[in-house]
């Protein structure tokens, strides 16, 4: 009696194990994120980004799932984008009856996440890879970023990473940069991201103003 029990229960561990690593796999290979990539790359290549870094991003804040919601700062979104950078972002652009819930849309999510993203690549630009910098002030705001910065080595983004003392932010560096890189290779020959068809690619609408 005892042993089929234990067997029972040794079956049902095996299987929640199973089914929570199934759920992962899914997650990590969501057969619908493709659907943004016309998005990504439109609105990437119209602000001067990598697509392939914009990408690595909303893999990193939301699996791809645009109804995501962040809980420390009430992200919102594919890019996890917080109604203050969202409201930033509708100023600066001129939106009009912009709402913290249109965050949620992913054209407006990748346009205001991206907008600030950049605004962040900008202020690096005099790195020798203003990418990390920039990554790290997105994950943790620019007064942690500007701590972390070597004053032997004010330029160099591998002295700033080593410098990172969040572990969650220095992982949240290393793995979207990483996938970028990953990215680079899987979507060489994809009809979106190919440099040679970028001019053929729509781009998106324009938000209403």
């Amino acid at each position: 009696m005892l042993r089929r029990i234990f067997l029972t229960v040794l079956t049902l561990l095996f299987l929640a194990v199973a089914g929570w690593t199934g759920y992962e796999y899914w997650l990590e290979h969501l057969p619908h994120e493709s659907v943004y990539d016309p998005l990504i790359v439109s609105i990437s290549r119209a602000s001067g980004l990598d697509p392939f870094l914009i990408r690595a991003l909303i893999w990193r804040e939301s699996k791809f799932n645009p109804l995501t919601h962040g809980t420390a700062a009430d992200e919102h979104g594919l890019m996890q984008v917080t109604p203050e950078v969202g409201q930033m972002w509708a100023k600066a652009n001129k939106i009009e009856n912009f709402k913290d819930d249109d965050l949620y849309d992913p054209e407006t999510n990748i346009r205001a996440g991206t907008w600030y993203l950049d605004r962040a690549l900008k202020r690096w630009n005099q790195t020798d890879d203003p990418v990390p910098f920039a990554l790290a002030e997105y994950n943790a705001g620019r007064t942690n970023a500007l701590k972390w910065v070597d004053p032997l080595a004010p330029l160099n983004h591998l002295a700033f990473i080593d410098r990172i003392t969040y572990p969650s932010t220095r992982l949240y560096v290393e793995k979207i940069m990483a996938k970028r890189d990953e990215y680079r290779t899987e979507f060489a020959n994809n009809r979106y991201y190919k440099d040679e068809t970028a001019s053929e690619t729509p781009a998106a609408p324009a938000p209403q103003q």
